[in-house]
């Protein structure tokens, strides 16, 4: 979409064209705002915004002398004169190159940095280098100071309170991203990463996958010419160590670049559950109600302890063929070793109408645990651009990942009233291959038009093997394999234009998808095929300089995965049973955000977005109070199903500023409310609530070696089908030193200060009363020290440099 707002006057054919890029990424800064002054008194003549591709149009000029000025938040601004013939009326720019905003100190320049939270209209950007209380951590990390995202003690991850989300790598689903789910994020060292992109409100070019959105996690890459790259050390409390090397080499055509992170991890947790169950008991003879009712009540402690290690290789070489055609070649092998001891204490006593309580005995489980998960993404991946025709562009991907897994767990019990001490073995077997082919096109029509196309294909197969082993004699049948395998096709297009104030893209995704699982131990089958169309919508209108509004509308879904389908009942826990639902459907959502953006001077922002959403056929997790056909004990068992609907509508804020010139403020908070209904024979749902969440980042830089910051993040409780997880509090702080000419840094940060953070939940339902807390080892304290090498190391920041716009490039870079 290409937005433009000349002045009105008589009929002119001059024009000024360019592309504007973020030097450091050498990715397109979309929706900034490039004016045209007349140079003798600076009166405004044009003004327009670069689209997501970063071209700009500035149309309908006369001839004349102009300057040209682009500013983007988060970066310096640059300048560059114009002068429009009638020999020549139409200047081609080209690429520009911006760097980030620079701050005066006295007379000596100080290069600044890209704002940590940018809030475009279409995603929120966050800058994680400038996050110093995710250094030496992992992505999880990362992710648990970004704006509208939450991250469980498990390390699941919900998006405005959904964990319906897809994550992406570099736009793709990875081995690292669990196939595209939230899982295994643990496996991305945070010093990998550049930026975390939030799109809450994709357009049909994006899969359409993930009813809550997408997160992409942008990785480092650096093009500077000769070698060049980064190295650091980490150590935290408690037997934590990090180590990582990321090495870049840049040479004509080819750009080959590396990394390695190790990781070595130790973590207490601790958690309890207090539980109550009714049901109504039945003759053992003829099954029917005897009208009478068992009353359990349940109370469990859990302590233990996790170790992880995990090695983390990035390999890949760029290839230009040309200036305008460009090959990468990618593969990043991951290995993951983790343990756990875990020992669980549960006492039951019988509290039924009829009888007075009754002790039914304490047992004590120890759990020991240990396991493997080896992945690989390995992706080929083509570029073309046409420099006759700017904004032209056929990119094309293939991906392959094999992702294979296995743990082994040992349980022995020990019955305190009859002194039994029974064992349990479990293996678990996982080999998923997933693989991807992909290609889009952009091309550009008149002055503002725009016509995205492109198809892609995504396969997908879970090979999921469970065993049990135990010395009672349970009669079922301890295997489970379970075979699962998706096909998903798609072709989209999208178009945008302008006109005036006002600009638009609609577009439209078809997804076929086909699935077909088996359950090897029982024999059952199940196949799957439904086509789903997916529409989007964008209108934007400039109100004026340095505002913009904004209405968007897309259609997604969120389809179930091999756990949730796979009909086999986990017994790895006898008082907690899950059984998985093949009759699960798929959910859809309906998403429209009215948002608006607008800079006050130069060192404040501020982006606001109203939403509303509605899940239709909702996914969610059923606890239910059963009697196990196995035992004849009262347990609970666990269940995905299809509710009716959820609707979220609420407000989220980001804005940052400079309150003086050593200390900059960034925020972002949301109120959204949560509507969860869903009425059924045996089951009645309604529930609601307000959920508000809040994040601060502080930063301090009293001088130009030194940063301090304090980072603080809320979460108020937000309800689920079943009941709600409690709030969510924590504070971070961190402080970073620069050595060694800056080419070296020194960073201490301690997570979770005052060791607030746990994870508290209840649930209710026919027959059930639930209270349950978490809490794992939060509160760490990590000492590190990074170096960075070749022309990574810092510039001088002694030397004077010139006013951003009085170089010769006007502040663009070459």
């Amino acid at each position: 979409m290409l937005i433009s707002w000349p002045l009105a006057g008589r009929a002119q054919s001059g024009a000024v064209r360019g592309t504007l890029f973020d030097a450091a990424t050498n990715q397109p800064l979309p929706f900034a705002n490039v004016v045209l002054l007349r140079t003798q008194d600076s009166s405004f003549v044009a003004g327009a915004q670069t689209t997501e591709s970063g071209a700009f149009a500035l149309e309908k000029l006369a001839v004349g002398t102009y300057t040209m000025q682009a500013t983007v938040i988060g970066y310096r601004s640059g300048r560059r004169v114009v002068t429009l013939t009638a020999a020549a009326p139409v200047a081609q720019l080209g690429t520009l190159r911006l760097r980030s905003t620079a701050t005066q100190l006295k007379e000596v320049k100080v290069e600044g940095e890209r704002a940590p939270v940018t809030a475009n209209l279409d995603k929120k950007v966050v800058n994680v280098a400038k996050d110093l209380t995710a250094v030496g951590g992992t992505a999880t990390d990362v992710l648990q100071n970004v704006p509208s995202i939450t991250v469980d003690q498990s390390g699941s991850v919900s998006l405005r309170g959904s964990g319906s989300v897809t994550i992406f790598i570099d736009g793709k689903p990875t081995g690292a991203a669990g196939g595209g789910q939230s899982t295994s994020l643990d496996q991305i060292p945070a010093s990998s990463i550049e930026s975390i992109e939030v799109i809450t409100n994709p357009s049909s070019r994006y899969d359409a996958e993930g009813s809550a959105g997408i997160i992409n996690i942008i990785l480092k890459k650096e093009r500077k010419d000769g070698l060049n790259g980064l190295a650091s050390a980490n150590v935290g409390t408690k037997d934590k160590y990090n180590t990582s090397v990321s090495l870049n080499y840049h040479k004509g055509n080819w750009n080959v670049f590396g990394s390695y992170d190790f990781r070595q991890d130790r973590r207490t947790g601790y958690g309890s559950l207090r539980q109550t169950t009714v049901d109504a008991l039945r003759d053992s003879l003829t099954q029917e109600l005897t009208g009478e009712t068992r009353t359990l009540d349940l109370v469990q402690n859990r302590s233990g302890v996790n170790y992880n290690t995990s090695h983390a290789v990035r390999l890949g070489v760029d290839y230009s063929f040309t200036p305008t055609q460009t090959l990468t070649f990618l593969v990043q092998p991951r290995y993951n070793e983790q343990s756990a001891i875990e020992d669980i204490i549960s006492r039951q006593t019988n509290r039924s109408a009829s009888d007075a309580p009754m002790y039914l005995g304490t047992n004590n489980r120890y759990n020991t645990s240990g396991g493997s998960n080896r992945s690989a993404d390995i992706s080929l991946d083509y570029r073309h651009t046409w420099t006759e025709h700017k904004g032209r562009e056929l990119t094309a991907n293939v991906l392959y990942t094999p992702i294979s897994s296995g743990n082994n767990l040992n349980s022995n019990l020990y019955y305190l009233l009859d002194g039994q001490s029974p064992t349990q073995q479990q293996a678990f077997r996982d080999r998923i291959d997933q693989g991807s082919g992909q290609v889009d096109y952009v091309r550009p029509f008149g002055e503002k038009g725009r016509l995205e196309t492109g198809a892609k294909s995504v396969w997908r197969q879970y090979d999921s093997d469970y065993q049990f082993s135990s010395s009672e004699q349970l009669i079922f049948d301890p295997s489970n394999r379970f075979v699962y395998k998706e096909l998903v096709q798609a072709a989209y297009g999208t178009y945008g234009n302008a006109a005036g104030k006002f600009s638009y893209q609609g577009g439209l995704r078809v997804e076929q998808t086909n699935t077909r699982g088996e359950q090897r131990a029982t024999g059952e089958q199940f196949t799957r095929s439904y086509l789903n169309l997916f529409p989007s919508a964008v209108l934007a209108y400039d109100l004026a300089e340095e505002q913009r509004l904004q209405l968007a509308y897309s259609r997604r879904v969120n389809r179930p995965d091999d756990d949730d389908l796979n009909p086999f009942t986990d017994r790895s826990d006898p008082l907690n049973l899950s059984t998985g639902n093949p009759l699960l459907l798929p959910e859809y959502i309906h998403l429209v955000e009215l948002g608006h953006q607008k800079t006050f001077g130069k060192a404040t922002t501020l982006s606001s977005t109203a939403f509303y959403s509605v899940e239709t056929q909702t996914i969610k997790r059923l606890r239910e109070v059963i009697t196990d056909p196995l035992t004849g004990n009262q347990v609970t068992n666990t269940s995905e199903v299809n509710l009716g609907d959820e609707i979220n509508y609420g407000l989220e804020l980001v804005g940052a500023t400079e309150l003086t010139s050593i200390w900059k403020l960034n925020a972002n908070g949301s109120a959204f409310r949560r509507i969860i209904k869903f009425s059924g024979p045996q089951t009645e749902i309604n529930n609601s609530n307000f959920v508000y969440t809040a994040r601060i980042n502080s930063t301090v830089s009293p001088t130009k070696k030194l940063d301090m910051q304090v980072s603080v993040n809320y979460r108020s409780p937000v309800v689920t089908a079943q009941g709600r997880r409690q709030t969510s509090f924590n504070t971070d702080v961190a402080v970073k030193q620069s050595v060694l000419k800056d080419r070296g840094s020194i960073t201490l940060r301690v997570s979770d200060i005052f060791n607030t953070q746990r994870f508290n939940f209840t649930a209710y339902g026919p027959g059930l009363e639930s209270v349950s807390g978490n809490k794992r080892e939060t509160r760490i304290a990590f000492l590190g020290f990074t170096y960075r090498f070749g022309q990574n190391g810092a510039e001088n920041k002694n030397q004077r440099r010139p006013e951003a716009n009085s170089d010769s490039n006007g502040g663009f870079e070459q």
